[in-house]
């Protein structure tokens, strides 16, 4: 009896005769490949099914016999066929037992025989594929764990990362050659300037960077790759139409075979790693697929990455341009800040500034210097050293933006209101308060755009992104910051850090009270503390609700200066509220009435309401608790009963930027 073995590929059956030598084990010797429908191997590799040839001669079905060479005087009689199944139905080999003439042909008892027998062989082979296969997947965790810590170790430059890839690649599929193309979506194209050249240094591939090569995304197995995202394996490139030999035509190599895998991020394919030329077989199987594929998912993390740290990356150098140009222009010259150190206020205006209703619309010019004296009167000429505090106050000017209402004349007249609350309740604010509130006061609308927080959160502005509650007034902290940061701004220098700490809390906690959507409960709660006594000004959360009370009357200022003011400073409110009310309607959107310039006859009504619902119960409570401030409470008394009810429309003149 005679065996021989035919190995199973997906694609091919391939010829083995058994040999023994004399000081070893049998070994199988290749005869070579055999094409299907020429023998029975390749027939019950079709069929699956075992076979039984008494008389193998002249059978049609199988042309070429056994395939066995006739010239080695080889002559088969009778075949008994098997096909070699896997547990879970994988077919491997089909085993061949022969007679030769003279002999006894097979019959079906030989036939049982060899099936039992043969099962117990698919159960071994079955178990030492499975040993093997855990061997090569901890091998494959492995290798994929040393290229995870190698990734995420070396995420600085996209070139470095490829490298990484296609050299673990080539390791991986043990190919000779391996390229890498990233997807250009915008143009449809498929491009690389990275190149494996097959030369090694010390032991690892050398790739060439060279010219950038471009091709169009419909071009090759590649190209097709990228398109589909679906793997592909040719066994012999230059048989498929697909194959684009552009890259070999460029490089000078030859393409055997190809190995292409997609790497996919999101749903998108963002590049393409192809495997060229097996080293060790006639062309890339199956588990090189599989193990492909895991590491395909590697690849998409970590080229993701790398492209996220490189746009990052870029969006850093613009933003430090972006930031180097924003300082050019929102910072004094110094030009400006000297001529501010030496400049005097007018004897007059000493007086008036102590005054509530105090006008500094004629006085636009000094408003920096009117700012600087306050501070001097309030907190002492040694407080700040003069040059940074002039610095700071004609840079935080610089930063209001042309708005009609929430700009600089607003910031100084805020700070003005403050200034006149603390020089009439002496001895109950520290140091630290007092600076911080008139710095707070100075810059509580830093960079306003006239728009509203709730106009921001309905139109997903970035801000609001950044900032979920108090909206602008968080930014508005953030840019005061940012200027105290700049270099000669620092106005706290000479603070410890403890003090330094301080005093930008009162900052940060009375430019937030400027929120009018918190106003409401402060001073309800306010309120309540003063009808049961309770107010003790030594609690600090006592204390927080006073100057938040302090921030909102002085934020509302206006309504307590003499008529005239009030009025145009009524017509700078409207015209950022109908700017925004315009806005709305540009996208569909029905502004409230406060903010629709189609209702102006709505005005007078709108205003009573506010001076009965904010102001009026604000400097209430603000002369409850500090009595010298009762003039203010007597100025808005004051408009809405003599006033506002002659008020039939708020004139409106476009303001011009």
């Amino acid at each position: 009896m005679f065996i021989s073995l035919s190995l199973v590929s997906r694609q091919s059956v391939c010829l083995f005769k058994p040999t023994v030598a004399e000081d070893g084990p049998p070994t199988l010797i290749p005869a070579g490949p055999v094409t299907f429908g020429t023998t029975i191997a390749t027939h019950v590799a079709t069929t699956r099914q075992t076979l039984l040839v008494k008389d193998i001669t002249g059978d049609q079905r199988f042309p070429e016999g056994t395939g066995q060479d006739l010239d080695s005087g080889i002559h088969v009689h009778s075949v008994l066929c098997l096909p070699i199944v896997t547990a879970i139905g994988d077919l491997i080999a089909i085993l061949e037992l022969h007679r030769h003439w003279g002999n006894e042909p097979f019959n079906t008892s030989n036939q049982e025989v060899a099936t039992a027998c043969l099962a117990w062989a698919s159960v071994a082979i079955h178990q030492v594929q499975v040993c093997r296969g855990l061997a090569k997947q901890t091998e494959l965790n492995d290798f994929l764990l040393e290229v995870s810590k190698t990734y995420f170790d070396n995420i600085v430059a996209i070139d470095s990362l490829l490298e990484h890839i296609m050299i673990y690649a080539k390791n991986l599929v043990n190919a000779d050659r391996c390229a890498l193309f990233q997807v250009d979506h915008n143009n449809n194209e498929l491009y690389s300037d990275l190149f494996d050249i097959g030369e090694e240094n010390e032991g690892k591939p050398v790739f060439r960077k060279t010219k950038e090569i471009r091709f169009s995304i419909e071009k090759g197995i590649a190209g097709q790759v990228a398109r589909t995202g679906e793997v592909l394996n040719i066994p012999d490139a230059y048989a498929d139409p697909r194959f684009n030999r552009e890259v070999d035509l460029y490089t000078g190599y030859t393409t055997r075979n190809i190995l292409c895998m997609p790497i996919v991020s999101r749903g998108t394919v963002i590049g393409v790693v192809q495997m060229v030329n097996k080293l060790s077989g006639s062309a890339f199987t199956k588990t090189d697929e599989n193990n492909f594929k895991m590491f395909a998912v590697f690849c998409a993390l970590a080229l993701h990455c790398a492209n996220m740290y490189h746009r990052i990356r870029h969006s850093e150098c613009i933003y430090r341009v972006t930031m180097e140009k924003l300082s050019y222009h929102s910072i004094c010259t110094s030009e400006e800040w000297k001529t501010l150190t030496q400049l005097d206020l007018p004897t007059p205006l000493y007086k008036e500034i102590e005054l509530f209703h105090f006008d500094i619309s004629q006085f636009e010019e000094l408003w920096p210097a009117v700012f600087v004296y306050m501070v001097h009167n309030s907190c002492g000429e040694t407080s700040f050293e003069l040059e940074k505090l002039c610095r700071f106050t004609m840079s935080v000017r610089k930063n209001y933006r042309r708005v009609p209402y929430h700009n600089w004349k607003h910031a100084v007249n805020v700070a003005h209101c403050m200034y006149a609350i603390l020089q009439k309740t002496t001895g109950i604010f520290t140091e630290i308060e007092k600076k911080g509130l008139l710095i707070a006061c100075l810059c509580h609308d830093l960079d306003h755009r006239g728009y509203s927080n709730t106009y921001l959160q309905k139109f997903d502005h970035p801000l609001a992104a950044l900032y979920s509650t108090s909206t602008m007034e968080q930014h508005h902290f953030s840019q005061t910051v940012s200027i105290l940061q700049l270099e000669g701004h620092n106005i706290f220098s000479n603070l410890t850090s403890i003090e330094y700490e301080q005093v930008l809390e009162v900052i940060h906690k009375a430019i937030i009270a400027t929120d009018l959507a918190l106003y409401f409960g402060n001073r309800k709660q306010l309120a309540e503390l003063l009808s049961t006594g309770d107010l003790d000004l030594d609690n600090h959360q006592h204390r927080d609700r006073v100057i938040g009370l302090m921030m909102t009357a002085c934020d509302l200022c206006s309504v307590t200066k003499l008529w005239p003011i009030t009025r145009l400073t009524a017509n700078d409110i409207y015209a950022e509220f109908w700017a925004e009310g315009d806005e709305m309607k540009k996208i569909g959107i029905q502004p409230i009435p406060m903010m629709d310039r189609d209702k102006k006859e709505e005005v007078p009504q709108g205003q009573v309401g506010f001076y009965n619902a904010v102001a009026l119960p604000c400097y209430t409570t603000l002369s409850e608790l500090f009595p010298p401030s009762d003039y203010i409470l007597q100025m808005t008394t004051h408009h809405i009963l003599h006033r506002l009810h002659t008020i039939y429309y708020i004139d409106y003149t476009p303001y011009i930027t």
